[in-house]
């Protein structure tokens, strides 16, 4: 009778640690094979190119300026891709004061280009030391950082955007004193009329503005106060406002029967504001001509 062989004991537990080797093999396989499609996918997609072209200013005011900007995003490869947003902002001395977003949508053909463009606002009244720069004719200088999205086959390639100028303040307003006129309106009252003209320079309308001021004759203070509704004047052009003032001649002694007399010298001083421009005034007119 021929022995039996014989049969190996069976191993408790074989089939689970087959099956998480096979598992953990596997894993090991196809992980290297991903990472190399997916670098592979991505070699054959060429980054897209952003080019600055050019700044403009697209209209300006007494309020601030709108800039139009002009980039130029060429495509490398022989498929077309697709804009899928632009994000930007606007700084002066490094502060960010207008931030915006372009939805996408935008297509680029393959092997060609297409012009992304976006419009920021400039507001005066963000600019640091404006009243210096009104003084001093100064441009503002700005900067213009942002992000241009393209959609491709393998995400989203985010391209930087950046562009630093200046512009321009809006040429000032000029005032001069046209007439001053003196009546006495009583017994103790004498009411002073000054005439003022305003000139714009601007290919734009001077909008309504307001200022406040001192008014002297010869060399004495004898009333300050503040004026609303300040004319508002066409592009090219001119407008009066008058500025009555009253005085007591008890009060304003001297300088009060000087105007009276007649021949004094007005003086008009303070700042008009016009839009988000400080503009500082400093008139001066002979009575009585």
């Amino acid at each position: 009778m021929t022995p039996s062989t014989p049969r190996a004991a069976p191993r408790r537990g074989t089939p689970a640690a087959v099956l998480g080797l096979a598992a953990a093999s596997l894993g090991l396989a196809v992980m290297p094979g991903c990472a190399a499609v997916n670098q592979l996918a991505r070699s054959a997609v060429q980054q897209p190119v952003l080019t600055f072209q050019k700044a403009e200013v697209q209209s300006l005011d007494f309020e601030g300026a709108t800039l139009a900007l002009e980039y130029r995003l060429d495509n490398p490869n022989s498929f077309g891709l697709s804009l899928a947003r632009v994000q930007y902002w606007l700084q002066l001395d490094g502060r960010v004061v207008t931030r915006g977003e372009v939805a996408g949508g935008l297509k680029i053909p393959a092997a060609g280009a297409a012009p992304v463009t976006f419009a920021t606002r400039l507001p005066w009244a963000e600019v640091p030391r404006l009243l210096e720069l009104v003084q001093r004719h100064g441009p503002v200088a700005y900067q213009v950082g942002g992000l241009v999205a393209v959609d491709t086959p393998v995400g989203v390639i985010e391209l930087p955007a950046s562009h630093a100028g200046t512009v321009d303040l809006p040429e000032l307003p000029a005032f001069r004193i046209a007439t001053v006129g003196v009546r006495l309106a009583s017994l103790s009252e004498l009411e002073v009329d000054v005439g003022l003209v305003i000139k714009n320079p601007n290919p734009f309308p001077l909008p309504e503005g307001s200022f406040s001021y001192a008014l002297a004759a010869d060399g004495e203070v004898v009333a300050s106060s503040a004026l609303t509704g300040l004319a508002a004047v066409p592009p090219g052009g001119e407008a009066r406002v008058q500025v009555p003032v009253k005085l007591s001649l008890i009060g304003a002694g001297r300088a009060a029967l000087a105007l009276r007399g007649g021949g004094s010298e007005v003086r008009l001083t303070g700042e008009a504001k016009v839009g988000a421009l400080p503009i500082p005034l400093d008139l001066t007119h002979r009575a009585g001509r």
